[in-house]
């Protein structure tokens, strides 16, 4: 008897690329059926314009293939999970700009499910406010060294993103889940990696699964070492690359990256 699969689709950025390995381990632990995984994600993502990093470009999330492959015919609700949306603040859209982006993938969503369980992340609010000038210039150049805004004018954007994000999750119905100050360190956008499993816990917790530590049990252990994902499409160096999706598949897993 073929097992039904659980359909997963992980929008964001940075936090999704560096909690990779905790998200799949946490994925296992949630959810007992095998997983079919679309990612789109990347560090330095942008949902409205296309993102550099390190030599290598990708398109929107917004614009990028995943809409165009989104599997039809479930057996039951996706679980989509939307974070990292204060990346297009350094990127010098308005809140207005981003959470209309977000809008439209949200509709994209419903339009393609309409019961899909969807659960957004707040910004690192408190993590921002606790953030001094130095530490914040030092961030700022290491991870976004084309920015130029300055600490007031990122926290101001934040909160009106913040709020607006909010609005935008009772529009639609969607829990926001809140990270916790102590996530974050001198770096205040990204987890620390000793609280990366217990965040992505907190967000899939939202979904309404139970953990079910059994699940590991009897899969093969590649299914937790499953490397990180190569997008369909991007630019390094200035030629284009395409890469054959899924780029992982397994009876426990399998994974596509748009």
């Amino acid at each position: 008897m073929t097992m039904t699969r659980q359909n997963v689709v992980l929008l964001g950025a940075s936090n999704l690329v560096l909690g990779w390995p905790n998200l799949i381990r946490t994925l296992r632990e949630i959810i007992a059926e095998p997983v079919d995984l679309n990612v789109a994600m990347g560090m330095g993502r942008s949902y409205l314009k296309t993102s550099a990093f390190c030599f290598r470009h990708l398109p929107a999330i917004r614009n990028c293939g995943l809409w165009n492959q989104l599997p039809q015919d479930l057996e039951r609700p996706p679980y989509v999970l939307i974070t990292d949306l204060g990346n297009d603040i350094v990127y010098r859209f308005e809140p207005e700009q981003i959470v209309a982006s977000v809008r439209e993938c949200l509709n994209r969503i419903r339009d393609w499910h309409p019961d899909a369980r969807i659960v957004m992340t707040g910004l690192p609010m408190a993590s921002l406010a606790s953030v001094g000038r130095l530490r914040f210039l030092i961030a700022r150049t290491i991870l976004f060294p084309g920015c130029r805004l300055s600490l007031p004018q990122v926290v101001e954007q934040a909160h009106s993103l913040e709020k607006l994000a909010r609005e935008l999750a009772d529009e639609f119905g969607v829990p926001i889940v809140e990270p916790e100050p102590n996530w974050y360190g001198l770096d205040p956008i990204h987890i620390v990696p000793k609280f990366r499993e217990a965040a992505f816990a907190r967000y899939f917790a939202a979904f309404g699964h139970s953990p079910h530590k059994q699940a590991t049990e009897g899969s093969p252990p590649a299914a937790l070492r499953i490397r990180l994902p190569t997008a369909a499409e991007s630019v390094r160096f200035g030629s284009k690359k395409t890469m054959e999706q899924p780029v992982f598949q397994g009876e426990a897993f399998t994974v596509s990256a748009w």
